[in-house]
């Protein structure tokens, strides 16, 4: 027993070598990066940034070609962007799902435009002059309504290929549709590819809904080194285009403001007011000749007169008051 007992030398040997071995293995931890040979990543912090803002601004300009085209109030966001393989976003979308196999000339393979059935569904009962509800129970689309939302695709692609200018020009074309997602075959299943999902709403006139747009990343091989902070910086330049001054002139121009006339002021006391009874009559600071004061979202821009159109009482604008002070009396 004596023999198996250690020294303090000894004791303090043996824990040196053990703290040793545990800051060695915590080094080699530290070396240890995680890799998904299966779904290796495509895109860096930065450039995944940069795809982000650049959808941001398609989401803009496909609210204000939108709106315009269905003459709603819609609301156009960039909800997800992400890389994953093609047989995983093709799982993620039910059936049946409105499916557009698209050619990017000059870009090669193909990618892929989608829209869940609700959306497609509402946005054709608005067309069709309705409230914008979905069907209760879905089902595929008959030829004439998927032509009428070829209308809406089209605008949509427009915008992306718009806005996909600075990085890569093509032109997105329509090569085929289909419903049930598993006959989509246009892109190898482990292929990478990169997913936008953008989010159409538009409260009281239409069924919310998603819209994708899948492209594979060999399609991209020659663009994605360009981004980072130059391209980020050359699309902070963009300038408005003639559409988008258009859509908000007539957004200015179709706003309603509140037109109010006074025809004169008094002062009251409370007592006054807890003793007012039907038929008293009330002395105004201003006499029947003397010109009224239009005020529109509570500032002064005209003076005129009263009068009555047809059974309708009116104000006749004389002058119109730009600094918003009354004009002097003659």
């Amino acid at each position: 027993m004596a023999d198996e007992i250690l020294s303090p030398e000894e004791l303090e040997s043996l824990l040196s070598s053990v703290e040793e071995t545990s800051s060695g293995r915590r080094k080699r931890e530290k070396r240890v990066l995680e890799y998904d040979f299966v779904r290796p990543n495509k895109l860096s912090g930065e450039q995944l940034r940069s795809l982000q803002r650049l959808h941001e601004s398609i989401a803009q300009n496909m609210t204000m070609a939108l709106s315009t085209y269905l003459r709603i109030n819609l609301e156009v966001n960039i909800v997800s962007l992400g890389e994953l393989t093609f047989e995983v976003f093709r799982n993620s979308l039910p059936n049946p799902t409105v499916i557009n196999v698209l050619s990017l000339a000059p870009l090669p393979e193909r990618a892929i435009a989608t829209m869940d059935m609700k959306l497609a569904f509402s946005l054709l009962d608005r067309m069709l002059g309705g409230q914008g509800k979905p069907l209760d129970k879905l089902r595929p689309l008959t030829t004439i309504e998927q032509s009428l939302l070829d209308n809406v695709i089209k605008r949509f692609l427009e915008q992306l290929a718009e806005g996909w200018t600075e990085l890569a020009k093509f032109e997105a074309v329509v090569e085929a549709r289909e419903m049930d997602p598993q006959f989509v075959q246009v892109i190898p299943s482990s292929e990478m590819v990169l997913v936008s999902t953008f989010s159409l709403a538009a409260p009281g006139e239409l069924e919310p809904g998603e819209m994708c747009f899948c492209v594979p990343f060999i399609s991209l091989d020659g663009v994605l080194p360009r981004l980072g902070n130059q391209f980020r910086f050359a699309s902070m330049q963009r300038q408005q285009t003639a559409q988008q001054r258009g859509y908000l002139g007539r957004v200015v121009n179709d706003s309603s403001l509140t037109l109010q006339t006074v025809l004169g002021t008094t002062t009251l006391s409370v007592d006054e007011v807890m003793r007012l009874e039907v038929g008293d009559v009330l002395v105004l600071d201003q006499r029947t000749d003397d010109q009224l004061r239009g005020y529109i979202e509570g500032r002064l821009r005209a003076v005129g007169r009263p009068g009555r159109i047809g059974k309708k009482n009116g104000f006749l604008v004389e002058k119109v008051v730009s600094d918003g002070r009354p004009p002097r009396p003659a």
